[in-house]
């Protein structure tokens, strides 16, 4: 008994870093998901507006998706949290090389992202935590999901599920991160403090289903444009 609470006591530096380490992934990767949710649902503007704000030297992100000399997409942002959407019928009479011309006459320009028609997402891995639309710091992001991803696959018996459950939450249910990062090995709240043992652990099985589920949930919340009063209250908040 003596021998064990000595070990304990040896242990407690190690898990109090680890701890911490849980704490700083998870603010980096909720501040990207959160960077990530204000991009996909921007402020109606017109494209006036966004060469009013780029001859400024507001504009510090753009992203547009067009093919040929025809925009389908134009967003910008003028800071992190504030991120606006050309109205389609602006984008009839402001072509590509417009766009293109008007971010060569501005300096410092602002980091610029085509994205493709064809390019929908599709692959295993989510894309959010490796295109983070920040400038200069969006690969902390990256760095963040791909630690989080090598310590769930190092944890012997995380508590929750199997590591076949994790990995498909972490891909497929896009959000498996954070998740892993609230809950194992104890759910972050409860600190260093005593948890009980999960009453079942998920197979690969149940945690693919979960996943899927997880999936279509984010994808449905996403196509209601729940997540647009994120950035109104954004708004708001900024309002002098």
């Amino acid at each position: 008994m003596r021998l064990q609470q000595e070990t304990l006591v040896m242990r407690e530096p190690y898990r109090t870093v680890g701890l911490w380490v849980r704490v700083v992934l998870l603010v980096v990767l909720l501040w990207g998901a959160l960077l990530t949710v204000l991009s996909a649902n921007p402020r109606e503007r017109s494209a006036t507006d966004f060469q009013t704000a780029l001859h400024a030297g507001q504009i510090t992100y753009v992203i547009y998706e067009g093919s040929g000399d025809h925009l389908h997409d134009l967003r910008w942002s003028i800071g992190p949290l504030f991120w606006y959407q050309a109205k389609a019928s602006s984008t009839l009479t402001y072509m590509r090389r417009d766009l293109l011309n008007d971010l060569s006459a501005v300096s410092p320009r602002p980091v610029v992202r085509w994205v493709s028609s064809r390019n929908n997402g599709g692959g295993l891995l989510p894309d959010w935590p490796f295109q983070v639309p920040v400038p200069r710091v969006s690969w902390l992001v990256t760095v963040a999901w791909i630690a989080t991803f090598v310590i769930m696959i190092g944890t012997a018996r995380p508590r929750l599920g199997n590591r076949w459950a994790w990995f498909w939450l972490f891909s497929v249910g896009e959000i498996g991160a954070i998740m892993f990062l609230f809950s194992e090995p104890r759910a972050v709240w409860r600190g260093l403090g005593p948890q009980e043992p999960a009453s079942g652990r998920m197979s690969g099985g149940q945690g693919c289903l979960m996943a899927i589920c997880l999936n279509f949930l984010i994808s449905v919340l996403a196509a209601v444009e729940i997540f647009g009063g994120v950035q109104t209250l954004f708004d708001v908040l900024a309002r002098p």
